[in-house]
């Protein structure tokens, strides 16, 4: 049998979680300091509203805030990356990836190994007749669908373009620009307010990158985020089973959009 790692051994050789933890350290280190960024006096995020659900009595000083702490939310790994330079980001990024595709392949390849002996659990003897093992039929429903949605995972991971010093931006700004349209804010401020948040920390960047965001981050950006929410809305008919009971479908669903979450953090 094929020696194939278990996700521990996968864990322990690559680190994830040392990178997970230094992205905590840096947003509880820095979050001031960004916030500072996006409530600047001529941050354009002081223009618009959005439908808090707050009282009229309410100041617009409270709105604001709450605005500013939800948008500084969907920025905590990006936060990280724009504390590293361009070399440090790469390497994170490229070991992150290396990391998930190698974790996607070892489960689809150890499920694979089950799926093929359909024998587990009630092998045959002879001429003598084998009841159906209804328990192991529901592991082998359950593991044929866990297999269908790796297999797509598993294409997804197989068809990246190879990581560089803006991947880590690109992957992880899609719910703030994401969330910044919900806001109707436009291009141009959208732009203006990238650009003072990486001045602030000091992003180190090409000039060319810096010029053309909207290329070289707002598109990339948007169009990473809007494939893992699609890829998430489709999995309510990746696990469709008629055998499963509705519960169990929708635990098995649950933990798929958890796994898909974290593993396209990167």
């Amino acid at each position: 049998m094929r020696n194939i790692p278990t996700t521990k051994q996968l864990r322990n050789k690559y680190d994830p979680d040392g990178v997970l933890e230094a992205i905590e350290i840096s947003f509880k280190g820095n979050l001031e300091k960004l916030r500072l960024s996006l409530n600047h006096k001529d941050s354009p995020l002081l223009k618009y509203n959005r439908d808090l659900q707050i009282s009229l009595l309410d100041s617009n000083e409270k709105k604001n805030e709450e605005i500013i702490d939800d948008v500084a939310a969907t920025l905590k790994d990006t936060l990280y990356f724009m504390t590293l330079s361009k070399k440090d980001r790469t390497a994170v990024t490229q070991k992150m990836k290396i990391y998930h595709s190698n974790l996607v392949k070892n489960q689809l390849a150890r499920i694979e190994l089950l799926l093929d002996d359909s024998e587990i659990g009630s092998p045959k003897h002879g001429h003598d007749p084998t009841p159906k093992h209804k328990g192991m039929n529901q592991v082998f429903d359950i593991l044929g669908m866990i297999k269908k949605d790796l297999e797509l995972e598993n294409d997804h991971w197989s068809h990246l373009s190879r990581s560089g010093y803006l991947t880590g931006f690109q992957i992880s700004m899609g719910e703030f620009f994401e969330m910044l349209k919900k806001l109707g804010m436009t291009q141009k401020d959208q732009i203006t307010l990238v650009q003072r948040l990486f001045d602030d920390f000091e992003v180190d960047w090409n000039e060319g990158d810096r010029e053309n965001i909207k290329l070289s981050l707002q598109l990339p950006a948007l169009a990473n985020y809007e494939t893992t929410q699609r890829d998430i809305r489709q999995l309510s008919s990746t696990f469709f089973s008629k055998s499963l009971s509705e519960d169990l479908v929708l635990d098995l669903i649950d933990h798929a959009r958890i796994m898909k979450k974290r593993l396209r953090r990167f």
